[in-house]
């Protein structure tokens, strides 16, 4: 049987070793730079979470905000005919690992997309749990997000991280669904944002967005980096709202990710407990049992 000894394995180049090893016992220590735990900011990602409604179908609001699965809510602006119903779904990426998504179903779609109306999915994360993103500084760092999507419509769909901060600022991006009824993982970097903070608190600072229509009013413009919000960009690059414009359409998504890095890792799967115990911090949902 053949053996290799070495005292440590080093990159070219590098100055220091990425695995050094104990001569004596032979464990190792290894440098690594990416979390093995604790990685994904994004709460109930496999959309494993329902306490509001276990499931059943409720509707997208013409005027408001709405939470259909825990942590992920669907504002609905300005709109005059839809309805569409959102639930949790035991459909999933085959071999994914995955057993569920958030399914938006239109009934009664929008005829068009007038200039003030807008249709978007987002997860708000809290400024404090974004620190380590050191932005501000020549340091700042890239996050990378990652999803799994099918929809029956294709076409070029707009994703945005809006920052709430005194001076709010805007990055957008943009993934293509190919094919119509399939799953396709879907993966987007954003570089760090080295010229404004944010704001170490417990406020929704960092919003994460999916558009699925979005008016003239909120598409003319884009900010393909980091730079300052303006209406004009908060959905800059949205292409395809067919999901609300066509009777029947569906638009699915499961696996949500967001990452520091400039590449996608494999999903972290918590425990149903943990992900419950995450969301149980936003929403806690009391029912009676009389058999205690």
């Amino acid at each position: 049987m053949s053996e290799i000894k070495v005292n440590s394995i080093k990159g070219v180049g590098a100055t220091a070793a990425a695995i050094t090893v104990n001569n004596s016992d032979g464990t190792c220590t290894a440098n690594i730079t990416n979390n093995l735990s604790n990685r994904n900011k994004i709460i109930n990602g496999k959309m494993e979470i329902d306490q509001r409604n276990s499931g059943a179908s409720t509707n997208i609001e013409g005027n408001s905000t709405k939470y259909h699965i825990d942590r992920f809510a669907i504002d609905g602006v300005s709109l005059d005919e839809l309805s569409a119903g959102v639930q949790r779904v035991d459909e999933a990426p085959e071999g994914s690992g995955f057993v569920r998504s958030m399914k938006i179903t239109t009934n009664t779609p929008e005829s068009s997309i007038a200039a003030n109306e807008l249709v978007y999915l987002s997860q708000r994360l809290e400024g404090q749990d974004l620190q380590d993103l050191i932005y501000n500084t020549s340091s700042a760092k890239a996050v990378t997000m990652s999803f799994w999507v099918r929809s029956s419509i294709t076409g070029t769909y707009g994703f945005t991280v809006y920052r709430d901060e005194s001076t709010d600022r805007i990055v957008n991006k943009t993934y293509t669904i190919n094919s119509a009824n399939t799953w396709e993982k879907k993966t987007i970097t954003i570089a760090g944002d080295t010229s404004n903070s944010i704001t170490n608190d417990n406020t929704g600072r960092w919003w994460n967005v999916w558009h699925l229509a979005s008016g003239s009013n909120f598409d003319s413009s884009t900010s393909s980096t980091w730079g300052n919000y303006t209406t004009t960009n908060w959905a800059g690059g949205h292409a395809q709202d067919g999901v609300i414009t066509t009777n029947g359409a569906t638009w699915q998504i499961t696996g949500v990710q967001l990452e520091v890095g400039s590449f996608a890792t494999d999903f972290e799967h918590r425990s149903f407990a943990q992900e419950l115990a995450l969301c149980q911090r936003y929403f806690f949902n009391i029912t009676g049992n009389n058999n205690f």
